[in-house]
C-alpha cells in the first residue's frame, strides 16, 4: 500500500505533466527587460574591442608613413651627400680643365653657385667613358651637377610643393638634363643648405664658394599617403654633412 505522503508527492507530479498555467508559470525565463541590458551591454563590449582594433589599426599605418617619408628623404639625401662631397675633386691638379666652370668655360673644379635651397659644382673623377680614370676635364658625363629646390618644378606642383631636382649631363651626352628626385611633396623650404668654411661653427654669411669645405643639407619631405583622421599630413626632416673631399677639414 503506497504511504499517504507519497501519494501526494506523485500525484503532484502528474498534475504537473498536462500544459497547465500553474506548471507553467513555476518555470523561469528571461524578462524583455533583461534581453534588452544583455544586448546593450555585449554592444558597448563588441564597440569598444572594435575601437581599439580600429585604433591599433591607424597608429600602424601612421608608423609606416613615417618610416615611408623617412626611408623617402633618407634615399635623396644620401645621393645628394655623396656627390656634393666630391665638389670640386681635383686628383689631377687641373687648371684650365674644359667645362670646369660651368657654361663651356675652362678652370679648376669647383663649386659655382651656392645659395639656401640650391648648389652647383664640378669635379673631375672620369673621362668620357664609364668607370675611366679622371682626364683633367669637368666635360664628361655627371661631372657638373646642380642640386636645387624648385617650385612649382618640372612635374607643375600644386599647394605650395615642389620638388628636388638634379641637373647633369647624362650618361649618353649631349647637353645637361633635369632629373626629378622627389614627388611633389617637399613643401616650401624643404631643403635648406647652409655652408661652412674650416674651422667655423656657424654657418657662413655671406657665402664665399671658393671658401666651402662642409655643406649641411636639410631636407623635408611629406608623406605620400597621410591619414586625415589619425595625424594627418605627416613630415619627415633630416640633415646630413657633406665634407668636401678635395679640401681638408
Amino acid at each position: 500500500m503506497v504511504k499517504r505522503g507519497k501519494a501526494r508527492k506523485l500525484g503532484a507530479r502528474v498534475a504537473c505533466i498536462a500544459p497547465h498555467a500553474s506548471c507553467l508559470g513555476s518555470a523561469k525565463g528571461f524578462t524583455l527587460i533583461e534581453m534588452l541590458v544583455s544586448i546593450m551591454i555585449t554592444s558597448l563590449i563588441v564597440t569598444a574591442i572594435y575601437s581599439i582594433f580600429r585604433v591599433q589599426t591607424h597608429s600602424v599605418k601612421i608608423q609606416e608613413s613615417r618610416l615611408e617619408a623617412q626611408e623617402y628623404a633618407r634615399s635623396v639625401l644620401d645621393m645628394m651627400v655623396r656627390e656634393i662631397r666630391n665638389a670640386a675633386y681635383n686628383p689631377l691638379g687641373a687648371t684650365l680643365g674644359a667645362d670646369c666652370l660651368g657654361l663651356g668655360l675652362p678652370g679648376a673644379p669647383a663649386v659655382l653657385t651656392a645659395t639656401s635651397t640650391a648648389i652647383s659644382f664640378s669635379y673631375d673623377f672620369r673621362a668620357t667613358a664609364s668607370g675611366s680614370d679622371p682626364d683633367g676635364n669637368c666635360d664628361d658625363p655627371h661631372e657638373v651637377i646642380t642640386y636645387q629646390y624648385q617650385s612649382p618644378g618640372p612635374q607643375s606642383c600644386t599647394g605650395g610643393l615642389g620638388d628636388i631636382t638634379r641637373t647633369a649631363r647624362p650618361e649618353s651626352g649631349g647637353g645637361a638634363v633635369t632629373e626629378v628626385l622627389t614627388d611633389c611633396n617637399v613643401p616650401t623650404s624643404g631643403l635648406t643648405l647652409a655652408y661652412y668654411a674650416q674651422s667655423q661653427g656657424s654657418p657662413m654669411n655671406p657665402v664665399i664658394p671658393a671658401n666651402i669645405q662642409r655643406v649641411q643639407i636639410t631636407l623635408t619631405v611629406q608623406s605620400k599617403n597621410p591619414d586625415a583622421q589619425f595625424g594627418g599630413q605627416l613630415n619627415a626632416q633630416m640633415t646630413s654633412n657633406a665634407d668636401l673631399r678635395n679640401r681638408g677639414l
